[in-house]
């Protein structure tokens, strides 16, 4: 069953990728005079501290709450690409990212007892898997675009599936409590509307730049925001970039993913053309 799931998410992240290059490819040959396109690719790494809170159908009638937290040291498996295509002040960016992460050790907070009524503290040996990616796609406008500052603001659509698997074994003084192993599957699929602006600030000579990128929106989640700032260096072929960036996704108590934080150094290199 696991195997399957991971099949799902990788044909689902390639449809991904072929989407994003259909759109690119699309802005490409929009206009027979493609020498007012300009256009960006950014394949890059970034290193996040993964802190969730998610519940599952455990043992009870009021289910489990598990948080997971610093999944990095169990990556198993990353990619990360953004691009974009611009026509004058008009342009459009995607970003895609897909991380896997294998078995984190994790903690049951609380396991519903017999009738859902009383809250039993356990103590737990229970591993998390959790496998997600981000596909979002946004319209920008430029507000201003002058040789040492741009700034653009965007709007647009975020989709993000997250799947999850939890092992558990339960300890704990209630002998009436059921299910004290077993293993739990769930999969999340979160569509979220954004607005926001980004841009870039220069000095040191025109080589030297300050990158930043803030956007905020809801839908299937309750809220989601993300941001970014660092420093980048100009190149005849590009920028290098070097930036830290925070994701969040707030669902509340009652969802499956209730909460899910993204946050750490990202370092990629734009090349144009």
């Amino acid at each position: 069953m696991r195997g399957l799931t991971r099949e799902r998410a990788v044909r689902q992240l390639a449809c991904a990728l072929a989407v994003q290059a259909a759109l690119f490819s699309a802005a490409a040959h929009a206009d027979p005079q493609q020498a007012l396109w300009e256009f960006s690719l950014t394949p890059y790494l970034w290193l996040p501290r993964v802190d969730a809170a998610m519940r599952y159908e455990t043992p009870g009638s009021g289910g489990s709450t598990v948080s997971v937290t610093n999944l990095l040291q169990h990556l198993n498996a990353a990619f990360f690409l953004s691009g974009e295509a611009r026509k004058g002040r008009w342009g459009l960016a995607s970003d895609l990212v897909f991380v896997d992460f294998r078995r984190e050790g994790s903690n049951v907070s609380s396991v519903v007892g017999p009738g859902g009524q009383v809250e039993v503290p356990v103590n737990s040996a229970t591993t998390t898997s959790l496998t997600g990616y981000m596909v979002s796609l946004t319209g920008n406008y430029s507000l201003m675009r002058w040789p040492d500052a741009k700034l653009d603001v965007l709007g647009g659509v975020r989709y993000t599936h997250i799947g999850s698997t939890l092992d558990w074994s339960f300890t704990t003084s209630v002998a009436s409590l059921p299910g004290r192993t077993g293993s739990a599957e769930q999969g999340v699929d979160l569509w979220d509307g954004v607005v926001g602006f980004r841009g870039s600030a220069g000095f040191g000579g025109g080589k030297w730049f300050v990158p930043y990128y803030l956007d905020a929106g809801a839908g299937t989640s309750k809220f989601t925001w993300q941001g970014l700032l660092g420093v980048g260096y100009s190149f005849g072929w590009g920028d290098l970039l070097l930036v830290y960036r925070y994701l969040s996704f707030e669902q509340g108590d009652e969802h499956p993913v209730q909460r899910l934080y993204f946050s750490g150094p990202a370092l990629g290199a734009t090349f144009h053309f």
